[in-house]
């Protein structure tokens, strides 16, 4: 029932506003996938010892 209930507040509130938010998160995703990827660089590069 509480997934019925989700799915109806979901649809109701993205139904006409998807196309409007789509691109904000969009945005969103690569901002964080691009910040964990520098993060992974950085903790390679502070790993390795430069003579």
């Amino acid at each position: 029932m509480n997934t019925d209930l989700l799915s109806q507040i979901i649809q109701v509130v993205f139904e006409g506003h998807l196309k409007y938010i789509a691109p904000f998160l969009f945005l969103l995703m690569i901002t964080l996938f691009s910040q964990k990827l520098i993060d992974l660089m950085m903790g390679i590069f502070s790993k390795r010892k430069f003579y």
